[in-house]
C-alpha cells in the first residue's frame, strides 16, 4: 500500500523523551489498550490502561501497522486533539492519524490519573501546585525574560525552523508569556501542553523530578495556530 494514504504531520512534535512522557497503545491479556507509564511519589512505576478507546486504539494502529508491520507503539495528542503517531525509517518522522476528542483517564488502584489538572483523588488544582497528572504532553520554551514562547521543528532534512508565539498574536503573546512566568520563572524553559490545554513544566534546582502546574491555555485563539494538513 502506498504511504500517500497518510498525512506526514510536519511541525512541533516530541523528541527523545522518556517513556512517562507518552501514551502508548499495548497488548493486554489479548486485547490492545491505551496505557501510559507512571512514576508514583514512592518511587513505585504504574502501569494503567484504559480499554474504553478502541477507536484511538485503531487510529494508530493503521499507521503502526502500515510501517513497522506490526501494531502497538507510541502516540501523542496536541492541544488540537490531533494525534501524531511517531513512526521510523531514515529518521523519526510523526503522521496524523486524526484528532480524538474523548479525554483520556487512567483508574489504577482507586486513584484517577488525569490530564485534566486534577489531583488523584479527583481535585482540582491551581498553578503553583504539584502536577500530579499524566507527563504525556508537547513541548516548548518559554524565552528568557519570560516574554515570549517558541518551538522548533524540521521544516525537511537538515533544515529547522523556529516559530514563536509573537510572529502570530505579536504584542499579546507577551501577556501570555508572562502568565507562564510568573511560575515557570523568568529565566524561561522547557514546558509542557497536553490535549486538555493545561501546562505544566519540570520543577528545576533541586534535584527532583517532579512537575509544576502552570495554568492552562484559556483561549486557543491567542496561541500557536492549529496545524492545517494538506
Amino acid at each position: 500500500m502506498s504511504n500517500e494514504k497518510y498525512v506526514q504531520f510536519i511541525g512541533n512534535c516530541p523528541s527523545n523523551v522518556n517513556r512517562d512522557a507518552k501514551y502508548t497503545v499495548r497488548l493486554e491479556r489479548g486485547e490492545y489498550v491505551v496505557g501510559i507509564y507512571y512514576l508514583s511519589n514512592d518511587g513505585e512505576l504504574w502501569y494503567p490502561s484504559s480499554a474504553n478507546h478502541p477507536d484511538l486504539v485503531e487510529m494508530v494502529n493503521n499507521i503502526k501497522n502500515h510501517f513497522s508491520g506490526s501494531p502497538g507503539g507510541a502516540f501523542y495528542i496536541n492541544e488540537y486533539k490531533q494525534v501524531l503517531v511517531p513512526v521510523t525509517g531514515e529518521e523519526k518522522d510523526y503522521y496524523l492519524a486524526g484528532e480524538y476528542k474523548h479525554p483520556l483517564e487512567f483508574e489504577f488502584e482507586g486513584k484517577i490519573l488525569s490530564g485534566d489538572a486534577k489531583d488523584l483523588n479527583g481535585r482540582r488544582i491551581r498553578p503553583g501546585d504539584i502536577w500530579v497528572g499524566p507527563h504525556p504532553g508537547i513541548p516548548y520554551k518559554l524565552k528568557a525574560g519570560g516574554k515570549d514562547i517558541y518551538y522548533k521543528y524540521w521544516v525537511r532534512p537538515k533544515v529547522e525552523k523556529k516559530v514563536c508565539l509573537s510572529d502570530h498574536i505579536n504584542k499579546e503573546a507577551e501577556r501570555v508569556a508572562l502568565e507562564i512566568a510568573q511560575f515557570k520563572g523568568a529565566a524561561g524553559g522547557r514546558f509542557y501542553v497536553n490535549e486538555f490545554c493545561q501546562m505544566f513544566t519540570p520543577k528545576t534546582g533541586d534535584g527532583s523530578l517532579e512537575y509544576i502546574y502552570l495554568g492552562k491555555i484559556k483561549n486557543l485563539r491567542n496561541w500557536f495556530p492549529k496545524p492545517h494538513i494538506k
